[in-house]
Formats: C-alpha cells, sequence, structure tokens
C-alpha cells in the first residue's frame, strides 16, 4: 500500500491502493474524503470485497473484522457520499450486515448473524410521539427483530443487528424535530337587512235621513244591546234605550263604528295614524284614519374565534349555548321526566399542512347553529344551522374567503273587501297593503399564520 497524503488543512486527502488481483496484474483504486462531515468519492473495479472494506476501515478510522464467510469482489463508482451510507450499499449488495462489538465492527453474512449479535438501543423522543414513530421503525426493521414502546419516557426501544439500527438513528433524527405551529384565526361576519312596510286604512261613520217612508240609517256594522253601557275602553252613545257596539272592534272619532277596519300595525314606537272627522250635519258624521307603519333595520354579528393548532393536527373550537329540554320518558316501569339538551354553537376545526414553500393545505370545517324562538314547536325553537366544508391552500399570513351565504325573503300580502278593492282610485280604501324583505349574509375569513420560534 502507497503512503497516505495528507492535506495542509486536514480536510482532505486521498488513498492510493495496489491490490493485487492476481500474479503479474495490478489495479489501481482510489477513495477521496472531502469536507468537515467526511463525503466519500470511491472507485473500485472488479476489487475483492474484503480489500474495499479494509480500505474504507483504514479511512474512516474504523476497527473491521471481516468474517471469513465474506467472499466477492465489487465494482463501484460513488461520489460524494456518507461513510455508513456507502458502507450498507455494500453489504446490502452482498447479502450482509454488520455487528458492533465495543468499538469494533464485525462484517457477517445475513445467514450467519444470530439473536446474540443483535443489539439493543433505546431512542429517547424529545419532539415526536413514540405511538407516531413506532410504525415507520416497523417497517423497516428486519424480521426477527423486536421493538417497544415505552410511554413514560416517550422511547422506542429497539432489539435489531447493528445496521439496521443505525438506519433507524439517522432517521429518527430527521423525524424527531419540533414541529412547527399555526395559527388559525377566523372572522365570521353576519350582515342582516331587514325592511317591512305596513298601510292599512279605516274608515265608517253614520248617515240619518227621513223620507216619506220613514227614516233611513246607515253605518259601519254594529250590534245592539239592551242596555247603554262600554264597548271595551269607547264609550258608545245611546240612540233610545239601545247602545250600539262596533261589530268591526273598532270606533270612530264620531262614535260610530268602522265599515272598513284594516289598520296597519301600529302602536307605542312602532309606525303612526292619522284620524280625520268630517263633522256633523244633521246627525250626519264621516271618519277616516289612515295608519302606516315603516321599519328599517341593519345588522352585523362579528365573530373572532382563534385557535394554535400543531402541524398535521386537527384543531377545534366551539362556543354556544345548550338549551334545556324536558323530555317525558315511558318505560316498562313507569313514566319519568327527564332533561335533554339542543346545542346550538359555532364551531370551527382545521387541519394544517405546511409544504416545503411555506404554502399552507387547510382542511376546514366550521357549523355554526342558532335558535330561532320566533319559530317553535311545542314551546321548543327550532334551530338554524349553516355550514362550510372545504380544502384550500394559502399563503402564510395570507387571508382568504373561504365563502359566502346569502338567504333572501320577500313576502306581500293584502287584507281587503272582496270586489270592492279592485276598483280603480278608490279601491284602496278597501284594502290594506304589507310588504317586508330581509336579507341574511354570511362570509368567512381564514388566516393562517405559521408561528416562528
Amino acid at each position: 500500500m502507497a503512503s497516505i497524503p495528507t492535506s495542509r488543512n486536514g480536510r482532505a486527502l486521498v488513498l492510493m491502493f495496489i491490490l493485487l488481483m492476481a500474479p503479474g496484474t495490478a489495479r489501481t483504486e482510489t477513495i477521496q474524503v472531502t469536507g468537515e462531515n467526511p463525503q466519500f468519492s470511491m472507485e473500485f473495479r472488479d476489487a475483492d470485497i474484503k480489500d474495499v472494506l479494509r480500505a474504507l476501515g483504514q479511512t474512516a478510522n474504523l476497527n473491521i473484522i471481516i468474517s471469513d464467510t465474506v467472499t466477492g469482489h465489487v465494482t463501484m463508482s460513488l461520489k460524494n457520499v456518507d461513510l455508513w451510507a456507502a458502507l450498507e450499499s455494500i453489504l446490502k449488495t452482498k447479502g450482509l450486515t454488520y455487528v458492533r462489538d465495543a468499538n469494533m465492527i464485525r462484517v457477517v453474512s445475513l445467514a450467519e448473524a444470530r439473536d446474540i449479535d443483535m443489539e439493543t438501543r433505546v431512542f429517547p423522543l424529545g419532539n415526536a410521539s413514540s405511538k407516531d414513530i413506532l410504525p415507520i421503525i416497523e417497517k423497516i426493521k428486519s424480521e426477527k427483530a423486536k421493538v417497544f414502546i415505552d410511554n413514560r419516557t416517550n422511547a422506542v426501544v429497539v432489539k435489531d443487528l447493528s445496521l439496521n439500527i443505525d438506519q433507524m438513528a439517522r432517521l429518527l433524527k430527521d423525524l424527531d424535530i419540533k414541529m412547527p405551529q399555526v395559527l388559525i384565526e377566523a372572522k365570521i361576519i353576519e350582515v342582516s337587512t331587514n325592511y317591512a312596510k305596513d298601510l292599512g286604512i279605516q274608515w265608517g261613520g253614520r248617515y240619518a235621513g227621513t223620507s216619506g217612508n220613514g227614516s233611513t240609517v246607515i253605518t259601519g256594522g254594529t250590534t245592539g244591546v239592551s242596555s247603554s253601557g262600554v264597548a271595551g275602553s269607547s264609550t258608545i252613545p245611546a240612540v233610545g234605550t239601545t247602545t250600539l257596539f262596533p261589530l268591526l272592534g273598532d270606533v270612530g272619532i264620531s262614535g260610530n263604528a268602522y265599515a272598513v277596519n284594516l289598520p296597519a300595525a301600529v302602536g307605542s314606537g312602532a309606525g303612526g295614524a292619522l284620524g280625520i272627522s268630517f263633522g256633523r250635519l244633521g246627525g250626519n258624521a264621516l271618519d277616516l284614519q289612515l295608519s302606516a307603519m315603516q321599519t328599517t333595520g341593519n345588522g352585523r354579528i362579528l365573530s373572532n374565534p382563534r385557535v394554535i393548532t400543531a402541524n398535521n393536527h386537527e384543531a377545534k373550537i366551539s362556543s354556544g349555548i345548550e338549551i334545556p329540554l324536558q323530555v317525558l320518558t315511558t318505560t316498562t316501569q313507569g313514566t319519568s321526566l327527564q332533561v335533554q339538551t339542543i346545542n346550538a354553537n359555532l364551531s370551527l376545526s382545521a387541519t394544517p399542512t405546511i409544504g416545503k414553500d411555506n404554502r399552507i393545505t387547510l382542511a376546514i370545517k366550521l357549523e355554526k347553529s342558532e335558535p330561532d324562538f320566533s319559530q317553535q314547536v311545542n314551546n321548543i325553537p327550532t334551530i338554524n344551522t349553516e355550514n362550510a366544508d372545504t380544502e384550500l391552500v394559502v399563503n402564510d399570513g395570507e387571508t382568504v374567503v373561504l365563502g359566502g351565504i346569502i338567504t333572501k325573503n320577500e313576502s306581500k300580502s293584502e287584507s281587503a273587501v272582496p270586489f270592492l278593492s279592485k276598483i280603480p282610485l278608490i279601491g284602496w280604501l278597501f284594502k290594506r297593503d304589507t310588504t317586508s324583505n330581509t336579507e341574511d349574509e354570511l362570509m368567512i375569513f381564514i388566516t393562517p399564520k405559521i408561528m416562528r420560534d
């Protein structure tokens, strides 16, 4: 063997080997080592595997013992590879493995390896979970190997051949890393717009006339009783010994019942009414009252749930109320009253996956449910639900609109006196119009941010 030249900086050396393959012939092979973390470049042509292993051992300062059963020749050309990667490639090609004995490496064939040659090593994990790592180790261990997990110390215990264990060690070094975390911020904006208009009319009066055929009286619908008194909260003047009560439930300023009674839904703080009485002439009177109500409203509900989760782990956050219900249950033992609950929640679940380019893939499921006390069944409110379920790709810190749900309700109703309400120009004296419009829009904004150390 030639001498070993070493560079001045100690970071590169070249070994030249003269391998005598047969009398009168020779092969010149080269191993070049560079870098602080040695990378090997090797060139062998039809070289005896024992000579190749000895050359690797001398280059890397390894104590190698080669079994007599190891035979064969190797032809290989490797550029800038790790020593252990090169050694494992050579051994696997020839059906070989190695066993660690103290500070020595013993190269044997797989058939020659025994249970006592197996090494036991404990891999404590600092970031990964031993339960998550176990399936990966199971796939790369040898058939006779045994693998256990220690939940108390979050460690993996492996009994296997040294070559396989060294492979596991390098793999676990790459897997047992701190997982990046993602802050997911959602803004849920619900905009509600409503408009309602109600226009009604009330009119009536009294007309009394005398002719040769007797007296004629025209008034709103009334009914009579045999004594004077008060109808509801309105005092009605008596005619003789008979008191008139309005058949349609209301009276005008003059005290006469309305002939058309279709008022708008007005009251304190809602709409208004205008009443007019057209005097008295010979006991005659005409009452007219217009009522109108119009409401316009705009509402905005903002929810801002925020949650932090590790990469590839689902996060879920929810808030809301539980509505208790009394349920009567009948069994063979009798009847009992039980309390059950209905959930009305705003919940957000998200699973982020961070790519190499810091783009985040989000699997999002959002559900919003709320009770509607305006619609009840047996005093139990109905539940209005809105859902969004999607998967999207977002840049770090970028805000995207997940979706918009628009609900629009329009209604128009008319209460009228048949036929008379259809008369042009004066038909409005015989009807009531009600119009309402409601529009709800739900907008969802999602902003994921990678949490830096």
